[in-house]
This record gives structure tokens, C-alpha cells and sequence, in this order.
């Protein structure tokens, strides 16, 4: 089985001025959450959005599922396109090309013309964007700080998408009519593309060719990439601990808010303010103090095995805590830290399973589409729990096979953790041996 050998590669990536850095690092989280946010407009201004595009209720599902297909598919053709192409061009492809699909949508053209936009948006936020973004922000940091960039990423992508989110939550809530409303928040959209697609050339550093297969004028194709991927073994790692963090995360944010309205009967108002702690308050903690607790672990392997123990503990502690409404909140909140901690520094874990910087491109392509495949199946799964649980008249049964559920993905978590630890500590004395 191949292993990827950690090579020795340039500095340049990490030794810019640090305030160049902490600039590269805003652009490239804003243009990050900015990407999800418009093709999700659905999901905050639903009956808006349908009333004022004419749309039925099939019609919206329909253009959700193309651009979901386009996000599945496009994850692996992205990690070809990041190795092959500088992280930079490919961004700035991303900003113009969101914005122009934007610009289209402000005109609320027909159905046919609405799927094909939001085919543009799931090319545009995948396939020339996810790995090269993922890319350009691991080229930012040597290995000792993964943690606290990707970290002080997903704080600042939270951040982003909450401000942008709560103006447009205005617009929507003004006097205007309900049309030019919603068109006044896609121009709102598109205005910060544009400016950060000005901010990505201006910002971004330019990458200089090393010798990887651009230099050698080698062309490989997605089938030959998806081979050599699947003979890696650091590959896989981070493949199983992904898919873990990416399930415990994606359990935990989409039920546990009705889980507090419908098992602790708290209020529909009280559960939707948690709800925002959750998405905006916790995530940005979540990114920026476990970003930094993550990297004072003498390896991320070790790092990842707490976090899931600590997150195996928490739902541990709603589990028998329902009957102490205010203590079960509370457990809930230490919960979503723990869940988000793990996904905003999960990726920071390639350099010790052995992935080389000149691999990213291809690997994080080959990982996204196994390691995301909760979000195919985990809804399903879950809402069958409570379906049953309501069906015999017991909705906590349903919740409870759910918080079992998340248990057991943080025990196949630590697990995962605990290869990455042992594939460390191997590398290392493999290197020591050389």
C-alpha cells in the first residue's frame, strides 16, 4: 500500500509578513462562506424566494438537487483542477464566475435559466474553488499552526456569513415590496463578490512553480488521481476522520434544535435564539480557541482523539440530563463547541497523516467526496429514528437512538484519531531513522 512521504518543501507559502497573512486569510474565509451563502438563499427565504421567481414548491426542490448533484460530483475534478492550476487563478475564477451567475439571477430570469444558475453556483463554490481553497489556506502556515489557520477560518467564514446574512434579514424585513426585496439582497450578494474577487488578486500570493507534475508538463487524468488515491494510506486516515467529524457535526446542528423544542419543551423563540448561539456565536469560539488548544497538542492526532472523547462526553450528558431542562441546554451549547472545534480543524490533520503540500490539490478533492457522504445519508437515517419514535408515541426514543448515533461516530472518531496518532509517531521515526 503507498504512503505519501512528507518531502522537504519551500517555505515561501509561510514566510510572508504576518499581516500579509492575516489579510490572505479574511479574503479567502470571506470568499468561503460567501460561496454557500447565495445558493442557500432557499433555506432562509424560502416563500420569499418562490414567490418572487413564480416558483412551485417542486420547481425549488428541483434546483436545490441540481445544485447538490453539481456540489457531490464536482469535489473530485476541484482536487485535479488545485493541483494542476495556481490556488489564486482558480479563486479569482470562483469570485467572477459566482458573480456573473449572480448578476443573472438579480434578473429573476425563467425556471430553465434558474437551473442552469444554480449549476453554475455548484461549479463555481466546488470545482474551482473547494480544494483550491483549502489549498491556498494550508500554504499559509507550516505544519505547527494547521490548527489555528483552519480554525481562525471557519471563525472568520462565520463571521462573514452572519454579517451578511442579518443585512440581508433586513432588507427582507423592510417595507419594500417582497420582490424587490429579495432582489435587493442577490445584488447585495453579488456586490461582495465583486469585491472580493478584486481582493483575491490584490491579496493573494502568487505561487511559484516547484517541481511537481506542472513542471514536467505531465497532464493526469481524474481516473489515474482517483488511483493513486486510493492506494494511499494517509488518504484514508483523513478519509475516516473527516467522515466521523463531518457526521457528529452534521447530526448535531440539523436535530439539536428540535430536539430542545420537542424533547425539553422549551419554546419555538427560545430554541431559534440557541439555534443562532450555535451557528454564529460557537462556531466563531469553535474556530479561533480550538484552533489554538488543537495545535498545543504535540500531535493532532492526540488533539482529535479529545475533542471526540470530550464530544462522546457531552452526549453523554443530554442524554441523561433531559429530565434537567436548563442543565441539558446548557450540555447541549458544550456539545456544539466540541462538534465544531473538531470540524474546524480536521483538516489540519494531513501533514501528520503524510499527505505533502504538493499533494493537497488532488488529496482534499479525493477526501471531500468520501468524507462528506454523511450529508447524503445522515438525514435520512435520523428522521426514520424519530418517524418511529413518534410512531409508537414516544418521541424520545427517537432522540435517544439519534444521541446514540452521535456517540458512536465519536467512538469510530477517537479510533480515527488514534490511527492518525500511531501513522505520526511511524512517520517520525521512519524520518529519524533516514
Amino acid at each position: 500500500m503507498m504512503t505519501f512521504r512528507r518531502g522537504h518543501i519551500s517555505e515561501r507559502g509561510f514566510s510572508m509578513k504576518n499581516g500579509k497573512r492575516i489579510a490572505a486569510l479574511v479574503v479567502l474565509s470571506m470568499l468561503a462562506g460567501m460561496v454557500y451563502l447565495i445558493p442557500y438563499l432557499r433555506f432562509t427565504f424560502y416563500d420569499q424566494m418562490a414567490s418572487a421567481l413564480g416558483l412551485t414548491d417542486v420547481q425549488m426542490g428541483t434546483i436545490g438537487s441540481i445544485y447538490g448533484v453539481l456540489s457531490v460530483v464536482g469535489y473530485l475534478p476541484a482536487g485535479f483542477l488545485a493541483e494542476k492550476y495556481s490556488a489564486r487563478n482558480l479563486l479569482f475564477i470562483s469570485s467572477v464566475g459566482m458573480l456573473a451567475a449572480t448578476v443573472w439571477y438579480a434578473f429573476f430570469p425563467g425556471f430553465v435559466a434558474l437551473c442552469i444558475i444554480h449549476g453554475l453556483f455548484g461549479i463555481f463554490s466546488i470545482v474551482t474553488f473547494w480544494s483550491a481553497y483549502l489549498k491556498a489556506v494550508r500554504n499559509l502556515g507550516s505544519e505547527s499552526e494547521q490548527a489555528r489557520l483552519y480554525g481562525s477560518s471557519e471563525a472568520i467564514r462565520g463571521i462573514g456569513q452572519a454579517v451578511v446574512s442579518f443585512i440581508c434579514l433586513a432588507i427582507m424585513g423592510s417595507a419594500l415590496q417582497a420582490a424587490l426585496s429579495f432582489r435587493l439582497v442577490i445584488i447585495l450578494n453579488g456586490v461582495v463578490f465583486a469585491i472580493l474577487a478584486i481582493a483575491v488578486l490584490i491579496v493573494l500570493p502568487k505561487e511559484e512553480k516547484t517541481g511537481s507534475a506542472k513542471d514536467k508538463g505531465q497532464s493526469e487524468s481524474l481516473l489515474k488521481t482517483a488511483a493513486e488515491m486510493l492506494k494511499s494510506k494517509s488518504v484514508w486516515i483523513c478519509i475516516f476522520i473527516i467522515f466521523c467529524g463531518f457526521m457528529v457535526w452534521t447530526t448535531s446542528n440539523s436535530y439539536m434544535g428540535t430536539f430542545c423544542t420537542r424533547v425539553l419543551n422549551i419554546s419555538e423563540e427560545l430554541s431559534s435564539t440557541l439555534s443562532i448561539i450555535r451557528s454564529y456565536v460557537i462556531v466563531l469560539l469553535a474556530g479561533l480557541i480550538g484552533g489554538v488548544i488543537m495545535d498545543k497538542f504535540k500531535t493532532k492526532g492526540m488533539g482529535l482523539m479529545v475533542f471526540f472523547f470530550a464530544e462522546f462526553l457531552a452526549v453523554l450528558g443530554v442524554l441523561f440530563t433531559e429530565n434537567l431542562v436548563f442543565v441539558c441546554i446548557a450540555v447541549t451549547i458544550i456539545l456544539g463547541f466540541f462538534v465544531n472545534v473538531i470540524k474546524a480543524t480536521y483538516w489540519s490533520a494531513m501533514g501528520e497523516a503524510g499527505i505533502p503540500r504538493e499533494k493537497t490539490g488532488m488529496a482534499t478533492g479525493f477526501i471531500s467526496v468520501l468524507g462528506f457522504v454523511p450529508e447524503i445519508f445522515a438525514s435520512p437515517v435520523i428522521s426514520r429514528f424519530i418517524s418511529h419514535g413518534e410512531s409508537i408515541g414516544n418521541i424520545s426514543w427517537g432522540f435517544n437512538a439519534m444521541l446514540i448515533w452521535l456517540a458512536a461516530w465519536a467512538a469510530l472518531g477517537i479510533l480515527s484519531a488514534f490511527i492518525l496518532k500511531k501513522n505520526t509517531v511511524k512517520s517520525d521515526e521512519q524520518e529519524a531513522s533516514c
